[in-house]
């Protein structure tokens, strides 16, 4: 998804040229290569390569082909413009940078509900998005969930879910030493100052806002003030059962971190193969479909926050998210 021009050594010794385009058909990447013939060897050789990305904004969209996908164009407009149903209230995506929230709980209330397992693991999956009260239509189903990620279920035991549960907070939130310091854990350059993203517009964090996986089904506390490893103290499931770190649950998950998307299962000591001896189901659709569903069958969408996880020391919390507020989202440069 990004940007990519740059040359690096093969294993032989030679210059390779990497390209890599934007997301989106954003840019494009050119290589302009210069070959000449070698009479001695009666072969070409590769004389100069020069490589480019360039953005595509500055073109104009191609007439005969925007007549030729016209009516496929308005087909995808109209989809994607029909009511499915309504939410009784404004949810947020910013809300879940910072703690328990309404806007992931209801991808984590539709994981449960149609896996029927005990503990479900979600993250927001856009930096900067809200699904706004009122009539939804298929198109705010692209905020709440941006991705085609399929619903797994797969078996992990305590200890496993404890270890992705740290290693999740660990790159999320910073060990605040004072109540001057950020709640989130940004990137800093080689002299500690903080990185400005001009693609997003924001401060780099440590780690993708699409890697900030919580928990449903599962009650714990995330001590900021603790070192990574140390962050996490789950004390009950939600039923009220003693979390037991030597027991097997059953776990809903997005295929993507099932498949190792992030690192969260190599952190807890599962690999690629044997998370694949993990996987008891897997849906056919979607998780946007099964988010649609939701909505079409229930009519209207109450959002609730379960706070079956909390941010301590609460003051500690409050202030850092005031610290780090700012710099997700309001760094207009």
């Amino acid at each position: 998804h990004q940007d990519t021009n740059m040359i690096v050594a093969s294993p032989s010794g030679k210059d390779v040229l990497i390209l890599g385009a934007m997301n989106g058909a954003r840019s494009v990447g050119t290589a302009s290569a210069v070959f000449t013939f070698d009479e001695q060897a009666n072969d070409y050789r590769l004389t100069s390569l020069e490589g480019n990305t360039e953005m595509m904004d500055s073109y104009p969209a191609d007439s005969q082909l925007l007549e030729t996908y016209a009516a496929v164009g308005q087909e995808v407009k109209n989809w994607v413009s029909r009511p499915i149903g309504s939410i009784s209230e404004t949810i947020s995506s910013r809300d879940a940078m910072f703690g328990d929230s309404k806007f992931v709980d209801l991808i984590h209330a539709i994981q449960l509900e149609k896996t029927g397992a005990q503990i479900s693991i979600s993250a927001p999956l856009s930096l900067d998005a809200q699904i706004k009260q009122g009539e939804v239509y298929v198109r705010d189903m692209f905020n709440l969930y941006p991705y085609e990620n399929l619903l797994f279920t797969m078996t992990m035991t305590g200890k496993e879910i404890r270890d992705f549960a740290e290693y999740s907070y660990g790159k999320w939130f910073n060990q605040m030493k004072s109540l001057d310091d950020d709640l989130i854990l940004f990137k800093r350059d080689d002299s500690g100052n903080l990185i400005f993203n001009t693609r997003y517009n924001t401060y780099d964090t440590a780690t993708r806002y699409y890697n900030y996986d919580s928990f449903a089904g599962i009650n714990y506390v995330v001590d900021v003030t603790k070192p990574i490893g140390q962050k996490v103290n789950i004390k009950t499931l939600s039923n009220g059962v003693r979390f037991d770190s030597n027991k097997t649950y059953t776990v809903a998950i997005n295929s993507y971190r099932a498949q190792g998307g992030g690192g969260h299962l190599e952190a807890a000591g599962i690999t690629p193969e044997t998370a694949l001896e993990r996987i008891t189901s897997s849906t056919v659709k979607d998780l946007r479909y099964y988010l649609m569903e939701a909505f079409e069958t229930r009519k209207t969408i109450v959002p609730t926050v379960d706070q079956n996880w909390l941010v301590i020391p609460s003051l500690w919390a409050e202030r850092g998210k005031k610290n780090s507020y700012p710099k997700l989202y309001d760094t207009v440069q």
